[in-house]
Protein backbone atom coordinates (compact mmCIF):
# COMPACT_ATOMS: atom_id res chain seq x y z
CA UNK A 1 0.00 0.00 0.00
CA UNK A 2 1.29 3.51 -0.82
CA UNK A 3 0.17 5.24 2.39
CA UNK A 4 1.71 2.80 4.88
CA UNK A 5 4.38 5.31 5.86
CA UNK A 6 1.75 7.64 7.35
CA UNK A 7 -0.09 4.95 9.28
CA UNK A 8 2.01 5.45 12.41
CA UNK A 9 1.78 9.25 12.49
CA UNK A 10 -1.08 9.17 15.00
CA UNK A 11 0.98 7.07 17.40
CA UNK A 12 3.37 9.84 18.41
CA UNK A 13 4.85 9.76 21.87
CA UNK A 14 3.76 12.28 24.53
CA UNK A 15 7.15 13.99 24.20
CA UNK A 16 6.57 14.54 20.48
CA UNK A 17 3.12 16.00 21.14
CA UNK A 18 4.63 18.25 23.82
CA UNK A 19 7.22 19.52 21.32
CA UNK A 20 4.54 20.18 18.69
CA UNK A 21 2.40 22.00 21.25
CA UNK A 22 5.33 24.12 22.42
CA UNK A 23 6.21 25.02 18.83
CA UNK A 24 2.60 25.98 18.11
CA UNK A 25 2.42 28.15 21.25
CA UNK A 26 5.67 29.93 20.32
CA UNK A 27 4.40 30.49 16.79
CA UNK A 28 1.12 32.01 17.98
CA UNK A 29 2.91 34.20 20.54
CA UNK A 30 5.44 35.47 17.99
CA UNK A 31 2.77 36.29 15.41
CA UNK A 32 0.73 38.17 18.02
CA UNK A 33 3.81 40.11 19.18
CA UNK A 34 4.75 40.97 15.59
CA UNK A 35 1.26 42.28 14.87
CA UNK A 36 1.11 44.24 18.12
CA UNK A 37 4.47 45.95 17.64
CA UNK A 38 3.75 46.62 13.97
CA UNK A 39 0.39 48.25 14.57
CA UNK A 40 1.19 49.99 17.88
CA UNK A 41 4.92 50.26 18.51
CA UNK A 42 4.41 52.43 21.60
CA UNK A 43 7.56 54.52 21.17
CA UNK A 44 6.77 58.07 22.32
CA UNK A 45 10.29 59.46 22.80
CA UNK A 46 10.69 62.40 20.37
CA UNK A 47 14.39 61.58 19.99
CA UNK A 48 13.71 58.04 18.77
CA UNK A 49 15.10 57.22 15.33
CA UNK A 50 11.67 56.54 13.82
CA UNK A 51 10.81 60.22 14.17
CA UNK A 52 13.65 61.13 11.78
CA UNK A 53 11.89 59.41 8.89
CA UNK A 54 8.37 60.45 9.90
CA UNK A 55 9.09 64.19 10.00
CA UNK A 56 10.62 66.31 7.24
CA UNK A 57 13.98 67.90 7.90
CA UNK A 58 14.17 71.68 8.11
CA UNK A 59 15.02 73.37 4.79
CA UNK A 60 18.33 74.79 6.06
CA UNK A 61 19.56 71.29 6.92
CA UNK A 62 19.15 70.07 3.33
CA UNK A 63 20.44 73.15 1.44
CA UNK A 64 24.12 72.29 1.75
CA UNK A 65 23.80 68.69 0.59
CA UNK A 66 23.72 69.39 -3.14
CA UNK A 67 20.26 68.07 -3.83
Amino acid sequence: MMMDHAAHAAHASPLEWLLVGAAAAILVWSLAAALRYTLRPGETDPGHIKHRILHDEPAEATEGRGR
